[in-house]
């Protein structure tokens, strides 16, 4: 009997590393879809809306960062779901990242 060199593939399944990239990427996926529902949304926007659409982009950046690296560290694991929208870029594309508050002025993001 001689042995071969694992291809990735051959490791991914041995370990089960995919299973926890996966995991890891599906994590990520379930909390972005959690922010962005309307109950959770509401509260970025009511920030927004009163001039404070910089600190409201500042904790959302934060999410950001969080789930880019979460889902680029279950790639490197051999995860390959597909990534759901992030939550801050689903609410850049809604124009919620304002200075000044869009209540007062009539703009009101989406």
């Amino acid at each position: 009997m001689s042995l071969h060199e694992l291809n990735q593939d051959e490791i991914s399944q041995v370990t089960g590393a995919s299973l926890v990239g996966n995991t890891l990427i599906g994590t990520v996926n379930v909390f972005n879809q959690v922010l962005n529902t309307k109950l959770i949304s509401s509260v970025g926007e009511v920030f927004s809306g009163v001039g404070l659409g910089l600190v409201h982009q500042v904790a959302d950046t934060t999410g950001l960062v969080a789930s880019k690296t979460l889902v680029g560290l279950g790639r490197l694991l051999g995860g390959d779901l597909p990534e759901s929208q992030n939550h801050y870029e689903k609410e850049s594309s809604e124009g919620y990242y304002v200075l000044l508050p869009t209540y007062l002025f009539g703009r009101n993001p989406k």
